[in-house]
């Protein structure tokens, strides 16, 4: 009976050749190729994977697992992208201006040709080219036409009159202040009065603007030692770095937090007409507009491009 049983699952089992046909829904229909071009190239195969099971090695040669997370090419980028942040505190940060007013030399119009023809005893017409103009009373002792604020020159006919105009005008001239980021941490004690001395959002608008300096030179010395200071494995190394990198996305963070806090807006605890046109007669979001310059905007990319990889990871 047991005989019976055992040719019976023997005759149910399929062959190689119909496993290699339906494997992966029929990748082989059909006679399955050799694996290997010739009896050379197997034994070598062979030999390889008996060396290997020899060895101590458990994972595949091109194992993504043991891959290291972070290149040389990244940790250049990160690198890079750090002393940016750093040197962006030696560009302009804050900017302001004061607008006054210039005269301009004035200058004279184009000049126009006046015929003076007598009309009557009593009165002249003043003919431009060849149309009679205007009829204009004339007195005794006084020129036959004026023009505004213009000029009378004789020429050499009696009957002609050379009127020249002026016109004085006024240029709106902006004295920009630029103040770099290092800059602005030596005026703390002078402008730092009226910013202390105005309304709570301003004051802490001023707070949040010092750390965002103070992370420029924080955040890229953690950076660098991060990639390049620690030790251990591979892994262990990635991990940290993970971890500082996220650090990065304070910068941002703060950013937003400040412009949130302009369009609430604040009042002045000093007169803006004796600082800086610019400011505005009260603090808000185009204050923050007029006021931030280049190097803020600098520092805020690299610190997104290092935050970006640490996600990467």
């Amino acid at each position: 009976m047991a005989e019976t049983d055992r040719g019976s699952r023997e005759s149910s089992r399929i062959s190689d050749k119909e496993r290699f046909r339906y494997i992966g829904f029929e990748v082989f229909p059909g006679t399955p190729k050799d694996l290997f071009k010739n009896q050379a190239e197997k034994d070598k195969f062979v030999e390889s994977v008996r060396t290997r099971r020899q060895s101590d090695e458990t994972l595949r040669d091109a194992c993504t697992l043991m891959e290291e997370r972070v290149s040389g090419g990244e940790r250049l980028v990160l690198a890079v992208a750090s002393v940016v942040m750093f040197l962006a505190l030696f560009l302009p940060w804050y900017s302001a201006y004061v607008e006054r007013q210039e005269q301009v030399p004035a200058q004279p119009q184009a000049a126009i040709n006046v015929e003076v023809e007598a009309v009557q005893p009593d009165s002249l017409a003043v003919k431009v080219g060849d149309s009679l103009t205007a009829a204009l009373p004339a007195q005794a002792g006084q020129p036959a036409a004026t023009a505004g604020a213009g000029t009378s020159h004789h020429g050499q006919r009696a009957n002609e009159e050379i009127i020249t105009q002026h016109q004085q005008r006024k240029k709106v001239v902006k004295d920009v202040t630029r103040v770099s980021g290092l800059g602005a941490f030596a005026l703390i004690g002078s402008a730092g009065g009226y910013v202390f001395s105005s309304g709570f959002v301003l004051i802490l608008t001023a707070l949040l603007m010092i750390v965002y300096g103070l992370l420029c030179i924080a955040l890229p010395a953690a950076n660098l030692y991060t990639l390049y200071g620690l030790k251990g494995t591979p892994e262990e190394r990635a991990l940290r770095l993970k971890k500082q990198l996220r650090h990065n996305w304070i910068p941002l963070i703060i950013l937003v937090v400040v412009f949130l806090l302009s369009l609430v807006g604040a009042d002045y605890g000093f007169n803006p007409a004796d600082t800086y046109t610019s400011v505005g007669d009260s603090y808000g979001i185009a204050t923050i507009f007029n006021t931030l310059s280049l190097g803020i905007f600098v520092a805020l990319a690299a610190s997104i491009l290092v935050a970006v990889k640490g996600v990467e990871i």
